[in-house]
């Protein structure tokens, strides 16, 4: 049940004078960077009702931060920018909701409201890494804040582990989802200030990657930049702890990544990226046209698993999700809109089915245009990059921040084949990735090239990293 206490309203709110500050005192990546990880670590899973003010969760709260931190430093910052073909994919999902909204005659004025919150979220982020976050060294920053902010978090999901998720409770008064679903095998699935144990889970796992990569590639030093803690005791507790979450799907992902980093390193052959950007793809079309049933899936994931549990809960997920693109087929250009319109229901209005895939909540909102929107502004960067970066330089020091986002985009959008869950650092690093790609210089240019070494990066005022 949703009853925030009144720190809920303090940290919400007090989070943009927080962000002024940081912007007023630290250069300005430095304090993007601060604003988004510790936004995203520590903010709560609020629902602020605000009439025509896009600040409503702490998704919000993370873009209006940044964009007002960034547009008091640099009024004249978005002069910079210039559209190119590679923004097409999120100009279009930033409006997809006003073509969904008009198609199912809920009016202009909903459209232009879900433009606006789709803008927030999605838009303003992007466009930040399109400016801010297209060399090397600002890939580095957003890459290590990642991985601290993990670290960060790590005494937390510890206690958690050991307690239950209580700490979301006790400190904003209310759980963000229902209880049960933080039990899996008899143990407990932290979640700490996220959404969700699998989001927790599928960001710990992001960080654990791109942690170990920086570190076996000498971008992070041996002990952790602003915590001053051996790195590699660190990221193995990071990793323990990601094991122990009860997420097969995070530490698979996890391992899957580590795997394929490895053999690109040493066959240097980009077969397996193509591989890990094609699967998703390949999965959308075959569900959505009803081609294959899952079934074999569902097999190897309890052979390999060897729980009943986790097995009922794929069928589930499959299930439902057979249901859901029945109902989104009928709609499938742009979709039912917002307002659970793409759920299916009994006779009697009850909702029937839970949609667990963000392919098949942005398919059941916004149709085939949305879908493909989201997809491509997801998997362009990566695509581009696996194209234009030499296979040799793939896993040098140079090129490992950037190799190691456009993995973690591929997959997410595995992980979206089967959850919803969210990662804002990924945004900023598409948008980035994308200016990294579009430069002239980014075959050639090496750290050494830049004006500069890996700036001063901030996560907690005061400290000097590198």
């Amino acid at each position: 049940m949703y009853a925030p206490n009144l720190f809920t309203y303090v940290a919400m709110y007090g989070f943009l004078v927080y962000a002024v500050y940081l912007f007023s005192k630290y250069p300005l990546r430095s304090a993007i960077v601060t604003v988004v990880i510790t936004g995203w670590i520590f903010l709560p899973q609020a629902k602020l009702a605000i009439p025509h003010i896009p600040y409503h969760t702490r998704t919000n709260a993370i873009s209006m931060a940044v964009l007002l931190g960034v547009v008091w430093k640099e009024p004249n910052v978005f002069k910079k920018f210039r559209f190119s073909w590679v923004d097409i994919p999120m100009a279009c999902w930033c409006f997809a909701p006003l073509f969904s909204s008009i198609t199912n005659d809920l009016g202009v004025y909903d459209g232009l409201n879900g433009i606006e919150f789709q803008t927030v979220d999605y838009g303003i982020p992007y466009l930040i890494g399109r400016l801010y976050f297209g060399t090397y060294k600002a890939l580095d920053e957003l890459a290590i804040g990642m991985v601290i902010g993990a670290v960060v978090l790590l005494p937390l999901v510890l206690i958690e582990l050991k307690i239950s998720p209580q700490l979301h409770t006790k400190v904003y008064g209310w759980y963000p989802h229902d209880f049960i679903q933080s039990m899996r095998d008899g143990a407990y699935r932290p979640s700490v200030f996220m959404s969700h144990g699998l989001e927790l889970a599928i960001w710990n796992a992001a960080a654990a990657f791109a942690g170990w990569q920086l570190f076996l590639r000498k971008v992070i030093p041996k002990k952790l930049p602003l915590l001053g803690i051996p790195t590699m005791i660190s990221l193995t507790i990071l990793t323990i702890a990601l094991a122990l979450s009860h997420s097969t799907g995070a530490l698979a992902l996890f391992l899957i990544a580590m795997l394929v980093f490895q053999i690109v390193a040493i066959f240097r052959s980009k077969l397996p990226l193509i591989i890990i950007l094609i699967v998703p793809l390949l999965y959308m079309s075959l569900r959505g046209t009803g081609a294959w049933s899952g079934e074999n899936l569902l097999k190897i994931s309890i052979q390999l698993s060897g729980s009943e549990e986790r097995g009922r809960s794929l069928k589930a997920r499959l299930d439902n999700e057979k249901i859901l693109v029945e109902k989104a087929c009928v709609r499938l250009p742009f979709g039912w809109g917002p307002y659970q319109r793409s759920f299916v229901t009994d006779s009697f209005g009850n909702y029937i089915s839970v949609p667990d895939g963000r392919w098949v909540v942005v398919l059941g909102e916004n149709g085939l245009f949305g879908l493909a929107s989201f997809s491509a502004f997801m998997l362009l960067p990566a695509l581009l990059y696996f194209i234009k970066c030499p296979i040799k330089e793939f896993a040098s020091r140079d090129f490992a921040s950037s190799s190691t986002f456009a993995l973690c985009l591929c997959m997410t959008m595995i992980d979206n084949m089967f959850n919803a869950m969210s990662n804002p650092v990924l945004i900023f690093a598409a948008g980035g990735l994308l200016t990294f790609v579009l430069s002239p210089k980014s075959k050639s240019l090496t750290r050494q090239d830049e004006n500069a070494q890996i700036s001063e990066f901030v996560l907690i005022p005061g400290t000097r990293t590198i």
